[in-house]
């Protein structure tokens, strides 16, 4: 039996339709989504079952003529997502998209606003942060060089820390905890 979230429409292109254990795992889902056969494409229109507020009249004079959102419209549905008709059909990250587009599954509309504004504020604090750091190295750069084009200074880099206490050392080099004098080994040979 197929489950009723499927509307064939006009389905110009003759698209096949989504298969029928995929139109189950739907319905299961989320009850108020449909898919319909688009008329401006070889893909399909993923739409919610919402009573529409606009009048006729506003819908029918802001949308286009043949434009798939006045189809759905007309089913009393408001558009999600586009499928291509080429989809996998099993892919998991199909139905992640689908919750992410919900917000009632993930704690409602202010709380995922929440989200999105953290994350947006986060990116924008360490974008700041990058270019804060990025401009302070170029203008010490840059003082440094006006420093030495003027004569005050005899080269421009001049290390401000510490030089690290441990280094790596190779494991074929030995090393001693005094500092000895350096004494060269000289080696003379005597060929035939």
């Amino acid at each position: 039996m197929t489950p009723r979230n499927y509307i064939a429409d006009q389905n110009k292109f003759h698209l096949s339709g989504p298969p029928v254990w995929w139109l189950h795992q739907l319905h299961s889902f989320d009850e108020s989504l449909v898919v319909v056969p688009s008329r401006m494409g070889f893909y399909y229109r993923l739409a919610q079952k919402r009573p529409l507020l606009l009048p006729e009249r506003m819908v029918n004079d802001l949308l286009f003529k043949e434009s798939d959102t006045q189809m759905l419209a007309s089913y009393g549905l408001v558009p999600v997502t586009t499928i291509l008709a080429t989809a996998n059909w099993s892919n998991p990250l199909m139905w992640e998209d689908l919750r992410q587009r919900a917000p009632w599954r993930m704690g409602g509309a202010e709380k995922v606003s929440n989200a999105i504004e953290a994350r947006e504020k986060q990116a924008e604090e360490a974008k700041q942060a990058h270019l804060d750091e990025s401009l302070t190295h170029r203008a010490k750069d840059a003082w440094g060089y006006y420093k030495k084009k003027i004569g005050i200074q005899s080269h421009m880099w001049i290390p401000k820390t510490s030089q690290p206490t441990t280094s790596f050392v190779a494991p074929h080099v030995r090393t001693s905890s005094k500092s000895a004098p350096y004494r060269p080994e000289v080696r003379t040979s005597w060929g035939s």
